[in-house]
């Protein structure tokens, strides 16, 4: 062994000769116990890349029927959505997660002592890790800030935000303040944008506005973009006796997706202007309030078909938000699944409040405004606490509402934002719409 040492030695140098006297002595090579050799991102390592796999080497060709469930990547308590994968004469094990990593996150790496190598050895004991990624810890919504625009638009005073009504234009001016007082951009045309759509409820033409502004993105991603959006009218006094019944005042419906939608676009914006995602790409965000949805999803069906804001070709996806004020049970219901296979793993990923998630994969083709996205082929997810006794009634107000759940639902939806507008490619559809 000594001569060989030497001679290597002198021929190759000294990292070479550890690892041939590693392998001879049984640690790194098939005649000793399997054992690590190589972990990237190494322990304690920061800045890592939200995009960039884990590689875990071992000094023996893994089993790979042992492979599912023993090699995991875990966010706080919650396992991370991976595909493992084994290269280098299955001697390396790659962890490519589903969709991105947070931001500014610690994560753990876990390889159990039942990993089994080819020749039935296991791994001696638990190996474990941490690394923290690049970048600003993702945003939390402010629950204060739910509560005050939500008072605001579902006072009475607002008459029930009737669609088509001088209340939704009110309203409507009301969330473009805000939109303009965070920061954001007006979106093409302006911030807010009147249309005339025929309702068939009331056989006739309704004139409303969507209320659209933006945060634009960087990079090579700059010119692809992200909608998220809610529809900001409800019924008015529609089926109420007289006045004195009213107003609907619609906290929930939708003056819950509203709010969100207003807070997740200024707490989105303080991040990225506080530098939160560094240099990475990102794509150009839209925030969109639709109006006249309660007349058959005017606002968000003009927008598609008659004047997108952006183009439509260059959407690679949308968020909704449509009745988000009464958590019950811990659960959101999520739709959109069937659009894309891009929203499980990401949604799941992006749990980071620990909410019970029902995901569907047959989602209503005439309920709310990702309908006629959908319908442009533009994959959609979107939020849901579920239907009450209070819908479409009078008792629908903020004193039911769960500012407490809106913003767990919020951080929930900051973080599939955070992940949706760095992906290096957008969520492929891959499912159409059925009509």
């Amino acid at each position: 062994m000594r001569s060989l040492v030497a001679t290597v030695l002198s021929t190759f140098g000294l990292a070479v000769v550890l690892t041939a006297c590693g392998d001879l002595l049984g640690s790194g090579g098939d005649g000793g116990p399997p054992g690590l050799l190589s972990v990237v991102p190494a322990s304690g390592e920061l800045n890592v890349s939200v995009l960039d796999p884990i590689v875990i080497r071992f000094s023996k060709p893994v089993d790979p029927a042992s492979l599912s469930g023993t090699v995991g990547l875990w966010n706080g308590r919650r396992r991370v959505v991976v595909s493992p994968s084994l290269a280098s004469r299955d001697r390396a094990v790659t962890l490519r997660p589903a969709d991105p990593l947070d931001f500014g996150t610690e994560y753990r790496v876990v390889v159990s002592e039942a990993l089994m190598f080819r020749g039935g050895s296991a791994l001696p004991q638990e190996e474990s890790w941490e690394f923290r990624t690049e970048g600003l810890a993702p945003p939390i919504p402010n629950q204060d800030s739910l509560l005050v625009h939500l008072q605001a638009l579902a006072h009475d005073s607002m008459r029930g935000r009737g669609s088509g009504s001088v209340d939704e234009l009110r309203a409507a001016e009301y969330l473009r303040d805000r939109f303009m007082a965070y920061g954001l951009q007006e979106a093409p045309g302006g911030a807010i944008q009147g249309f005339q759509a025929y309702s068939n409820r009331l056989d006739r033409d309704l004139t409303s506005q969507n209320v659209l502004a933006a945060v634009e993105g960087s990079g090579a991603l700059a010119q692809e973009w992200v909608v998220v959006g809610a529809h900001y009218d409800h019924i008015g006094f529609r089926n109420l006796e007289n006045e004195d019944d009213g107003p609907n005042n619609g906290a929930d419906d939708n003056g819950s997706g509203t709010v969100l939608v207003l807070e997740t676009a200024r707490a989105f914006k303080d991040y990225v202007d506080a530098g939160g995602m560094g240099s990475r790409d990102r794509r150009s965000v839209l925030f969109a309030a639709f109006g006249a949805e309660e007349q058959g999803l005017l606002g968000s069906c003009s927008y598609v078909y008659a004047s997108p804001a952006v183009p439509l070709a260059q959407t690679r996806a949308m968020m909704n938000f449509d009745m988000v004020g009464r958590l019950r049970s811990n659960t959101v219901y999520i739709s959109g699944g069937e659009t894309s296979w891009v929203w499980n793993p990401l949604v799941t990923n992006s749990n980071e409040p620990t909410l019970s998630l029902a995901i569907s994969e047959s989602s209503c083709t005439g309920c709310t405004d990702h309908v006629c996205f959908w319908q442009a082929d533009i994959p959609f997810v979107g939020f849901f606490t579920g239907l009450h006794d209070e819908y479409h009634g009078p008792e629908d107000d903020v004193e039911l509402i769960d500012f407490a759940g809106m913003g767990r639902i919020g951080e929930l939806a900051l973080r599939v934002l955070n992940r949706l507008v760095v992906m290096p490619v957008g969520p492929p559809l891959t499912g159409t719409y059925p009509g």
